[in-house]
């Protein structure tokens, strides 16, 4: 069956027969008040960027996405930055010998620091009906807002691309959608987000086969630079490097993507997350606790936060949960099923 699983006829059997058949489900049984939301929200006319069927699409000079990325910029000062290099550093001073520190760090999360106008500022942005139509019209389903994260990267001497900063697909649902602003400029040197320009059709049905074995913490079914490279040529790769305010939407969970490795100088980055029902996001705090454990922070919205919106499009996006999908585990099922259908690439 293994082997079975790299051919094209099972590839052409996902297309033609599996996807169309699921993605209806997906859409009408699984979303169905996601859908009905969707409908209803787009009976009025709204400006969104439009991904064209794709699962990426890169976005400068856009004055909406500067505007943000120079008020984010203008709180991260010296101060904040070296608070959360020592916070990454874990306080010592040998820097020198923290990349050989079993389980290293390379990023923090900077959110929490913000002063509290900005917060609401972002979250505000995030609740835009720019934002929530584009995430709408690419998903097909009303979306949830579930995560808002500032990344601070840094330099780690002697160390290699490794956990996030190596090719990857977010495995938590059928779909997801990120948007990426730079709140530094992003050169070769600071960490640039790396990721597929062709639209993967077969999307979470497809997998790159040869991972890494026997991984480190953050590195399963993560791809080497150099196993990535035998597949697809650079021409089949783009990347967000550009002036603060550049901005990615990408569908994470079907789009290979790595990024984060600064050289020289440090990055950072705004992502904030969009989900379905169907999520393990939406649907277990252990995904919480992982990140948490891995020096991940980020804002979510809890179930008592949404009480305050009597608006029902803005109570569905402030991160609506399923009891039944939990109870059930019905998230991670749907994973596992994704996991045996997939097409095998070697």
């Amino acid at each position: 069956m293994k082997k079975f699983k790299r051919t094209k006829f099972w590839k052409l059997f996902l297309l033609v027969i599996v996807i169309p058949i699921y993605d209806f489900f997906w859409k009408y049984f699984l979303n169905s008040y996601g859908k009905f939301l969707h409908i209803l929200w787009n009976l009025r006319k709204r400006k969104f960027f439009d991904l064209k069927k794709d699962n990426n699409i890169l976005v400068k000079d856009s004055e909406f996405f500067c505007n943000l990325a120079n008020e984010i910029s203008n709180f991260c000062n010296y101060e904040l930055i070296q608070n959360s290099r020592n916070v990454i550093y874990e306080g010592t001073n040998d820097v020198k010998n923290f990349a050989d520190k079993k389980g290293e760090k390379y990023q923090n999360g900077i959110f929490e620091f913000l002063p509290e106008n900005l917060k609401k500022k972002i979250i505000n942005f995030a609740s835009s009906d720019l934002m929530i139509t584009t995430a709408s019209k690419y998903f097909g389903v009303f979306p949830i807002l579930t995560r808002i994260y500032l990344y601070h990267n840094i330099p780690i001497i002697n160390s290699n691309e490794r956990s996030a900063q190596l090719w990857h697909k977010d495995g938590f649902g059928y779909k997801g959608f990120d948007l990426f602003i730079s709140i530094t400029d992003v050169n070769e040197l600071n960490g640039p987000l790396y990721f597929l320009k062709k639209k993967n059709k077969l999307g979470v049905f497809e997998r790159i086969e040869n991972s890494i074995k026997n991984p480190r913490k953050g590195e399963r079914n993560k791809i080497t630079l150099e196993n990535f490279d035998k597949i697809y040529s650079n021409n089949n790769i783009s990347n967000n490097i550009g002036q603060r305010g550049t901005a990615l939407f990408i569908d994470s969970y079907n789009c290979y993507h790595r990024g984060g490795f600064c050289k020289k100088t440090d990055r950072i980055m705004l992502r904030i997350a969009y989900d379905t029902i169907d999520s393990v996001v939406t649907n277990s705090s252990e995904r919480f606790k992982e990140d948490l454990n891995n020096g991940v922070n980020y804002y979510f919205f809890e179930n008592g936060k949404k009480r305050k919106f009597s608006n029902i499009f803005l109570r569905y996006l402030f991160l609506k949960k399923s009891y039944l999908f939990h109870k059930f585990k019905i998230a991670e099922k749907l994973l596992s099923f994704y996991q045996f259908m997939h097409h095998k690439i070697i």
